[in-house]
């Protein structure tokens, strides 16, 4: 898929800023706290609620970080937006793309033996110390609080990782609760198994409301942790291409250009202002990022390890 007229181009751009907005909540100074008077809601939406989690990824001091944002609908209130924050820099992103697995426990549902995610992802959506609830105990209190019906989930990195997790909960934990979900740079989350049971749940049966996963094919997190070690994506993608502008240095070396919240965005805004859908222009100056990057019509082949 090439042309982003062929999806919901409008909710594919919002739950990217959503995604932004979960980022600017973060404080590192204060991450226990969320940065309320950096968010801006997207259109239409009002902020009303964060989330933490613990950051277990990267070692034995484990700490509660803001890790993700509600926002609601002003015209329909009944419709919420979930989004969970990523990381930021390039050794975080090597650092989110860990190998280990362990078992997926839903909040309440059943879920068969086998059933495995990646084991630092699960930490940070599992852990608590016992002061501060789980992200995943948290996550379904927003939704009894608030009683919501219908809720959008989204993330960009690690967020991405954490939302098809939550979104696999939800459907096993509170199955009355309508799902949609749009993630930006997926890592692979689980095992093949996994992703079996992720697509037999109700939402993913329904184009309109199933997983889809945009990636950039010049991002290299979509490509781990590797299918060799017996992980998988979830099927549904939307391609991008887009890489930053430089030397041979920038076009092949740079983790983090082609990785950016920011520089999706501003790739996804260029394919819904183009006639035919599809960003093709160079010396895209992405002034939130600092990045000048170029975007291509994607090459599906050249997108094999990211499927």
């Amino acid at each position: 898929m090439t042309n982003i007229n062929e999806i919901d181009k409008t909710k594919v751009l919002r739950l990217i800023e959503a995604s932004i907005q979960a980022y600017n909540a973060f404080n590192s100074d204060d991450p226990e706290v969320c940065q309320v008077d950096k968010i801006i809601p997207p259109e239409g939406f009002e902020f009303v609620d964060s989330w933490s989690g613990y950051d277990s990824i990267r070692g034995v001091d484990k700490h509660a970080e803001v890790y993700g944002v509600v926002f609601r609908s002003q015209k329909s209130p009944e419709n919420y937006i979930f989004a969970f924050r990523g990381t930021t820099g390039t050794y975080d992103i090597l650092d989110d793309l860990g190998v280990e697995k362990k078992a997926f426990v839903a909040h309440a549902g059943n879920v068969p033996s086998g059933i495995e995610v990646e084991s630092g992802f699960f930490d940070i959506y599992s852990v608590s110390t016992g002061e501060i609830p789980s992200m995943q105990q948290q996550l379904f209190q927003l939704i009894d609080k608030y009683a919501i019906q219908q809720l959008s989930i989204t993330g960009h990195s690690l967020g991405s990782a954490l939302s098809e997790i939550f979104t696999l909960d939800i459907a096993l934990s509170r199955p009355d609760v309508k799902t949609s979900t749009i993630n930006y740079a997926c890592p692979r989350v689980g095992n093949n198994e996994f992703v079996t049971f992720y697509e037999k749940q109700a939402a993913q049966q329904d184009p309109k409301t199933r997983t889809l996963r945009v990636v950039n094919t010049e991002d290299k997190v979509p490509c781990g942790p590797p299918e060799s070690l017996g992980y998988k994506h979830a099927s549904g993608a939307y391609f991008i291409s887009f890489y930053e502008d430089g030397g041979i240095e920038e076009r092949y070396f740079d983790l983090l250009a082609r990785h950016k919240a920011y520089n999706y965005q501003a790739v996804l805004m260029c394919a819904a202002e183009s006639a035919d859908g599809v960003c093709v222009s160079s010396g895209i100056v992405v002034h939130a990022s600092s990045d000048s990057i170029t975007s291509q019509k994607p090459d599906p082949d050249y997108a094999y390890d990211i499927l």
